[in-house]
């Protein structure tokens, strides 16, 4: 697969999916991108017939890491539901604000916790881009749809492309009067689509 201009990794997605080829429109995303959709593969709670587990596992994870995610997962639930008895007490004068305020801290930490279990286990994947499309494969197959549409790229041009060093900007042309600015980034030789919103 050819990526050595933004031009050819934007044709290399598009026809990727105009024939339905997650792996190789994955291969063609940033890391960056890639991540928050990869994350979507990650089961956080049950999981029927284990197929989510099963893909993470063949993937690299350990058993012990998703067990960390879910134990982090099932904390954040209690938690949350602890902020809403908390907001209905703090209503009616039950619950003091500072115990509230303690509510909330922990919570934040909750978040960070699972964000950083999350983390943790795709750092064990080695191939992002195949786990992810694995993953939006089973997600499509199991809730009827993805994280991704699938006419992304289908139709479009791209225009207006600059090159800065090993970065670029360009225009994706959805119609005619429907346009959105999309990114690239090269890598190793490579260039690869940055085209969701800036994550810190």
């Amino acid at each position: 697969m050819s990526r050595t201009s933004p031009e050819a990794v934007f044709a290399a997605a598009q026809a990727a999916m105009e024939r339905g080829d997650w792996e190789t429109f994955f291969a063609c995303l940033d890391r960056s991108d890639l991540k928050p959709l990869a994350k979507m593969g990650i089961p956080l709670g049950a999981d029927p017939e284990g197929a989510s587990s099963s893909l993470c596992l063949e993937h690299g994870i350990p058993a012990e890491a998703l067990q960390h995610v879910r134990a982090c997962a099932e904390a954040l639930q209690d938690s949350a539901q602890r902020m809403m008895s908390g907001s209905v007490g703090a209503a009616s004068g039950a619950t003091p604000p500072a115990d509230l305020l303690q509510q909330s801290l922990r919570h934040r930490d909750l978040v960070k916790a699972l964000n950083g279990a999350i983390a943790t286990c795709l750092g064990c994947v080695t191939d992002l881009a195949t786990f992810t499309a694995k993953a939006e494969r089973l997600k499509r197959a199991t809730l009827g749809g993805g994280s991704v549409s699938s006419s992304l790229f289908v139709g479009e041009s791209l225009v207006d492309v600059r090159i800065e060093g090993k970065k670029a900007r360009g225009i994706r042309r959805i119609t005619r009067d429907w346009s959105e600015p999309i990114a690239f980034e090269q890598k190793r030789g490579q260039w690869f689509i940055k085209f969701l919103p800036n994550r810190r």
